[in-house]
C-alpha cells in the first residue's frame, strides 16, 4: 500500500465533558422533549412526512428545508429500529445566552445531547449511537426542533449520515449493501459491478486470519465528496492520505460498545485504485470490522491497523519493501508508533508508521502463531475504564498470552527487523 492510500480504522468520539454546563434542564422540559423525540422518532419508522415536520420550529426556512430534504431520503433507509432520547445527565443543558438570542420570542431554549439509536435491517446485528445536538425551542407551551448546529463553534457536531446529504442508491451482494448518491458525470465516483465481488473476496480472506465470531453483514458508504466525508467522520486530519475508513459508533449504555460498522469510501483518492488494490483496501478495512465486537479502549493503532495489513497483504513479505528500506538506510527508530503518527505528519511518515506496524504483527505471529495474537487481541481488548496507562495494559496482556512484556516485545522485534 503506497503513500497517500492508506486505509484506517475510525470511531465516531464523544464530546469532552469539559465543554459541558451541566446546567438543570427548563422546568417541564424533560418530560416534554421527550415526548417530542418520540413522536419524531415514530414519524421516521412510520414514513410519516407530516408528523415529522410537524415537530420542527417553522422560524427558519433554511433548517426546515434541509429537515423536509433529510426525511425524504431516509426513504430509501430500511430502518429495523429507530429512537431517539434526550441524555441530560450526559451534560446538562448546553445552550449558552448566544444560543438563546438566536430565536427571539422563544420561552425558552435548550440543547441537551440527543442520542439516535439505529439499526439498519439485515445489517446491524446492535444498535448504532450516534449524538445529535438539538436545539429545542418552547413556543406557546409547545416545544419543538429549531436547530442542529448551534454548537458547531464549539466543535460539538451533530452526527450526519450519507442521508443527510440526498437519496440513496442501494446495490448489495450475499454479505454487503453499498450506499451512494445517485449521480452522473466527471465527479462521480463510479465502482463497477465488480466491486461488491471483491468485497465478497476481501470478507473470505479475512477469515483466514480471524476466528471469533462478527456480523460479517457490512456496509460499504459512498460519499460524493470529501468534503461529505470529513463531515461524517468529523475530523480534521488530512483525508489525502487515506483512501479508505473502518468507522464505528460508541454505545455508552453497557459500558463502553463498538457498534454500528461501516466502511467508508473516500471519493477523491478510490477512483483510481486498480481491482487488486481495490481488494487488498477491502481486506484490510474487513479486518478491523471483524475485531470490533472483541475490541477496546487501551488497543492500540500499531495493534489495529498492523493485523489489518499483514492481513490484507496475506503475510506477503514484499508488502514491507518500504519498511526494510528504511530499517538499511539507517532510518529506523526501534520503537512501535505511537497512535498520533498514524494520522499526522507527511505522507511518507505516515505510512512508514503502517509499515512498523505490520512488520511488528508479522513478528508476533511469525514468532506466536495466529491464536495467539487472536488471544491476545481478545485478553487486551476486554479492558474496560481501568486505571493504568494503554502501556500497561499492553504489557499485562502480552505477559498473560505470549509470557513477554511490551519492552521485551519491542526490542526483540526491533532487533529482528534490523538484522533483516
Amino acid at each position: 500500500m503506497g503513500a497517500g492510500a492508506l486505509a484506517l480504522v475510525f470511531v465516531a468520539t464523544l464530546a469532552p465533558a469539559a465543554l459541558s454546563a451541566h446546567a438543570a434542564p427548563p422546568a417541564g422540559a424533560t418530560a416534554a422533549i421527550g415526548e417530542l423525540l418520540a413522536r419524531r422518532a415514530e414519524a421516521v419508522r412510520a414514513r410519516d412526512k407530516d408528523a415529522f415536520m410537524a415537530t420542527i420550529d417553522p422560524a427558519s426556512e433554511r433548517f426546515v428545508g434541509r429537515q423536509s430534504r433529510l426525511f425524504d431520503a431516509m426513504a430509501s433507509v430500511d430502518f429495523a429500529s429507530y429512537s431517539l432520547v434526550a441524555k441530560w445527565e450526559r451534560f446538562g443543558d448546553l445552550v449558552r445566552p448566544s444560543d438563546r438570542a438566536k430565536y427571539p420570542g422563544a420561552q425558552d431554549v435548550a440543547i441537551p445531547v440527543t442520542e439516535e439509536r439505529y439499526r439498519i435491517e439485515g445489517f446491524d446485528p446492535e444498535e448504532a449511537a450516534e449524538d445529535l445536538y438539538y436545539t429545542f425551542v418552547n413556543r406557546d407551551g409547545e416545544w419543538s426542533v429549531a436547530e442542529d448546529t448551534d454548537l458547531d463553534d464549539l466543535a460539538l457536531f451533530s452526527a450526519r449520515h450519507l442521508w443527510d446529504r440526498g437519496k440513496l442508491e442501494p446495490r448489495r451482494s450475499d454479505h454487503f449493501l453499498q450506499w451512494q448518491h445517485p449521480c452522473s458525470g466527471e465527479d462521480c465516483l463510479t465502482l463497477g459491478a465488480g466491486f461488491l465481488p471483491l468485497a465478497e473476496r476481501g470478507l473470505k480472506r479475512v477469515d483466514e486470519y480471524w476466528h471469533a465470531p462478527w456480523t460479517r453483514r457490512v456496509l460499504v458508504l459512498v460519499p460524493s465528496s470529501q468534503a461529505e466525508l470529513r463531515r461524517m467522520l468529523q475530523t480534521s486530519i488530512d483525508l489525502d492520505n487515506f483512501v479508505a475508513f473502518a468507522y464505528s459508533t460508541v454505545d455508552l449504555e453497557h459500558g463502553i460498545d463498538f457498534t454500528g460498522h461501516r466502511i467508508i469510501l473516500n471519493p477523491n483518492a478510490f477512483e483510481v485504485q486498480t481491482d487488486e488494490r481495490v481488494f487488498t483496501i477491502l481486506s484490510h478495512e474487513l479486518a478491523h470490522i471483524a475485531t470490533r465486537n472483541s475490541s477496546g479502549i487501551f488497543i492500540p493503532t500499531w495493534v489495529e491497523e498492523g493485523f489489518a495489513e499483514v492481513t490484507a497483504y496475506d503475510r506477503d513479505p514484499s508488502a514491507l519493501s518500504f519498511f526494510n528500506a528504511r530499517v538499511a538506510a539507517g532510518e529506523f527508530d526501534e520503537r512501535l508508533p505511537k497512535d498520533f503518527e498514524f494520522t499526522t505528519g507527511d505522507g511518507t511518515e505516515i505510512y512508514m508508521s503502517y509499515q512498523e506496524a505490520q512488520s511488528a504483527i508479522s513478528y508476533f505471529i511469525e514468532r506466536w502463531g495466529l491464536d495467539a495474537f487472536e488471544s491476545f487481541y481478545v485478553r487486551l481488548g476486554r479492558v474496560g475504564i481501568a486505571p493504568g496507562t494503554s502501556s500497561y495494559h499492553i504489557d499485562r496482556a502480552l505477559q498473560e498470552t505470549v509470557g513477554v512484556g511490551l519492552d521485551n516485545f519491542e526490542s526483540a522485534w526491533a532487533r529482528t527487523s534490523a538484522r533483516k
